[in-house]
Order: C-alpha cells, then sequence, then structure tokens
C-alpha cells in the first residue's frame, strides 16, 4: 500500500483512538441494555459509529468525510451495507426461523444453521469485498490484504498472542454467558454424546467464517480506510467490529475492541489478514474445547 493520502501524527491517532473507545463501551451497553429491542439495530448502531468517528476526526484533524478519497469512501460505505445484509439475514438464527420449515425432517442435520451462516459469510465478508476490490475499485487484491507469501514473518507475533490468551480463554469458559454461547453449533451435543465427525466439520466451516472475518475487518475495511488514512483508520473499523459481536457475551464485546486494535496494526504491518484468521480461529477452537470438557460429555 502506498503512503497514506493524510499525514496524522501518533498523539493524534492515540487521541482519536481513545475517544473512540470511551464512545464505543458504553455504546455497547445501551445495546444490550435496550437497542436490542429495536428493529435494524446492527445498522443503526454501525451508522452511529460511524458518524462519531468521522464526527471526531473532524474535530481533531480537520479531515472531513468527503475529503477522503472516493475509494476510502466507497469502502465505508459498502462495508456498513455488506455487514448490515450479514448481521441480519446471514446468522444461523435466520435459518432456523426462516429457511428451516423449507427443509424435509428426514434431511436437517445438526450442521445445516451453521453451514448456512459460514457460506454467508464467506458471500457477504469475503467474496463480495475481494470482487469489489477486483472489479470495482481494480486495486491487486494484496492492496487489501489477499496475501499469503511472506505472512510467516510475523508468526511468532501470532504465536505469542494465542499463548496469552489461552489462560483467558480457559478462565472464560467457566463462566455461565459463555458456556451458554459455546459451541454455536449446538446441533453438535445430543444429551450427554458429541459427535467427532460433526465437531471436524464444524470447526472446518469455522475457520471460514474466521477467515472471511479477518479479510472484511483487517483486510477491506482496514485497508481501504487506511490507504488514506494509515492506522487512524482503525478506530473506525474498531467500532464497526464490536458492533459485529452484539449477541456474544458482552465481556467479549468489550474484549474485542483490544482484540481489533492489535489485530487490525499486525495486519497493516505484514500486509495480510491470514494469520489473524488463524489466531481467531485456534482461540474459538481452545473455547470449545474447554467448554466441552466441563460438561462431561462422550465423543463418539
Amino acid at each position: 500500500m502506498d503512503k497514506p493520502s493524510f499525514e496524522i501524527d501518533n498523539r493524534t491517532f492515540w487521541r482519536l483512538a481513545a475517544a473512540s473507545v470511551a464512545v464505543l463501551v458504553p455504546l455497547n451497553a445501551t445495546w444490550y441494555a435496550w437497542g436490542r429491542q429495536l428493529p435494524g439495530s446492527h445498522p443503526v448502531y454501525m451508522i452511529i459509529g460511524s458518524a462519531v468517528y468521522f464526527g471526531l476526526l473532524r474535530w481533531l484533524t480537520g479531515i472531513r468525510f468527503r475529503d477522503l478519497s472516493k475509494e476510502s469512501r466507497f469502502v465505508v460505505v459498502s462495508s456498513i451495507v455488506l455487514l448490515s445484509v450479514f448481521l441480519i439475514s446471514g446468522r444461523s438464527n435466520t435459518y432456523a426461523t426462516t429457511i428451516e420449515r423449507f427443509v424435509p425432517e428426514g434431511s436437517r442435520i445438526p450442521l445445516l444453521a451453521f453451514a448456512y451462516f459460514a457460506t454467508c459469510s464467506v458471500a457477504l465478508r469475503l467474496a463480495v469485498p475481494y470482487l469489489l476490490v477486483r472489479f470495482k475499485l481494480r486495486q491487486p487484491p494484496r492492496e487489501y490484504g489477499y496475501a499469503v507469501r511472506g505472512v510467516h514473518r510475523m508468526r511468532w507475533a501470532y504465536f505469542g498472542l494465542f499463548l496469552v490468551m489461552i489462560p483467558l480463554v480457559l478462565w472464560a469458559s467457566t463462566l455461565p454467558d459463555f458456556q451458554a454461547q459455546y459451541p454455536q453449533a449446538r446441533g453438535l451435543i445430543r444429551g450427554n454424546e458429541i459427535s467427532l465427525r460433526f465437531f471436524l466439520l464444524y470447526h472446518a466451516a469455522y475457520f471460514l467464517v474466521f477467515l472471511s472475518g479477518e479479510s472484511l475487518w483487517r483486510g477491506y475495511m482496514t485497508f481501504g480506510l487506511g490507504r488514506d488514512l494509515g492506522i487512524t483508520a482503525l478506530p473506525w473499523m474498531v467500532m464497526m467490529y464490536g458492533v459485529g459481536h452484539y449477541g456474544k457475551p458482552i465481556l467479549e464485546v468489550n474484549a474485542s475492541v483490544i482484540a481489533g486494535f492489535v489485530l487490525g496494526y499486525l495486519a497493516l504491518r505484514h500486509r495480510s489478514f491470514v494469520l489473524g484468521a488463524v489466531l481467531h480461529w485456534s482461540v474459538a477452537l481452545t473455547m470449545d474445547l474447554a467448554v466441552l470438557s466441563q460438561r462431561g460429555l462422550t465423543w463418539h
């Protein structure tokens, strides 16, 4: 990626990041208090978060949204649209409430709802952004983090983060909110038994969910706005990332703020989101295994 269009000093970045987080954390709390009751609440919160970020950006730097390049403005708007469609109609509960009724009972296997979720995730968070980069923005996909070559240079940083996360995940797995949330494919468990075959299939699909998620957050959003703002694009991505976690335990939602900044910074450093997906999936696998181990289930 070329040098950012706007020069913003480190002090201003930290002020913008701190102000964004100061707004995001209480904004998260309002969604869990009453915002979730509003129809279409995810798009509303993304628009509010974006308005706050770009308002702070103008206040601290004088840069207005219209001052950004056409490419960056397109990335912001298209990201909100894609994420809104995904959060409203691409999750497992959409399958359960609107699609499952059309599936013959004899064909309903435990992973269908999660397979729907994974398919929508790959389509809306990876495939469509990739196509937009390639054919609408006419940029090389590697400029948006779609790159594998050379990512091994940062592998120790990601491995170190995984080691740091292990005790936190093991602790969180003992909390009722996390035990109720994970694993996300609840149909894997029948009584006191869990299918190893379905669990492996579930996590293969789960990796695609994380790969597509990282391609949107740390790829399309981070590099797209980063072409103009560099690292200063991270607070906006983190605000959108937080909204994308709504519905999960509030502790995880607020922790995603830290994770978003760290993974976004690393992606910008080595020009790829791929290792972020591997780390994200590894943490999720650890969480699932930790939760399941506490239930005394039998694998078959």
